[in-house]
């Protein structure tokens, strides 16, 4: 069965797949998904995650194979602009998150928490039940568990059959995770957003939407760690394959 909406393009851009979200179909897609009995990976890719698709087998099997991959970048979209595709749409984690919890809770939907600490998973559930107190939270499990748990966790998650399972910090490999146990799970969405369990749990602050809307949010990283200055090099290269693909007209 397709896990992917009908009315959502997704496109190739360097080869990695990127889908097109309009803002007014969100409710529409993410309503439908929680409840046409297929498994629904959602995946919010920023700069630097496409360009580890390009060089990740494991990485793009889980984009290929997700329900939708929507962008965080502005790089990414106006790399999309410049090779002349259709008119992409990013969006905010955090944002895009308390967005999907909101049409949650109006249709009377379920989820699970997992990740962080105990400390910050207990927050994050208090803070997400003041928020959204409409929104049923059928189980929560910290993401830093021993090997040794893993075959009960999952069963706990299956038993618990959560319309949107949120994961935050502590899981190997992420989205990968989710990509790997998805099918043992019951129907319904799995998201990763490491950003939104930081930001409920306290442990970060939201960030400026100005800074985001130009697409100088990294600014602040780079300042806490120069060392992320060498990643200039890396939006070096992205700009020689745009190039490079505008001129082949690939």
């Amino acid at each position: 069965m397709d896990n992917r909406h009908p009315e959502i393009e997704r496109i190739s851009f360097l080869k990695v797949p990127v889908d097109i979200l309009p803002e007014e179909k969100i409710e529409e897609v993410f309503k439908k998904m929680s409840e046409d009995g297929g498994h629904h990976q959602v995946v919010l890719i920023n700069f630097f995650d496409l360009m580890r698709a390009r060089r990740s087998k494991d990485y793009m099997k889980t984009l290929r194979e997700a329900a939708l991959v929507l962008p965080t970048s502005r790089s990414i979209l106006d790399g999309i602009k410049f090779l002349r595709k259709t008119k992409a749409f990013r969006y905010r984690p955090f944002d895009f998150v308390i967005r999907i919890l909101g049409i949650m809770e109006r249709y009377k939907k379920t989820m699970y928490l997992m990740g962080g600490k105990q400390h910050d998973l207990q927050t994050v559930f208090n803070n997400m039940r003041i928020s959204f107190p409409g929104l049923n939270i059928v189980g929560r499990y910290t993401g830093y568990y021993s090997q040794a748990v893993e075959e009960n966790l999952l069963l706990a998650i299956k038993k618990a059959s959560p319309s949107l399972l949120l994961a935050g910090n502590g899981l190997k490999g992420r989205d990968k995770w989710l990509n790997n146990h998805i099918s043992g799970f019951n129907p319904g969405i799995y998201l990763c957003c490491c950003d939104c369990f930081a930001i409920f749990s306290g442990k970060k602050k939201k960030g400026s939407r100005r800074s985001w809307e130009a697409g100088t949010e990294i600014i602040p990283e780079v300042l806490k760690n120069p060392l992320k200055i060498f990643r200039l090099f890396i939006r070096f290269y992205y700009l020689i394959l745009l190039l490079v693909y505008r001129i082949s007209g690939k």
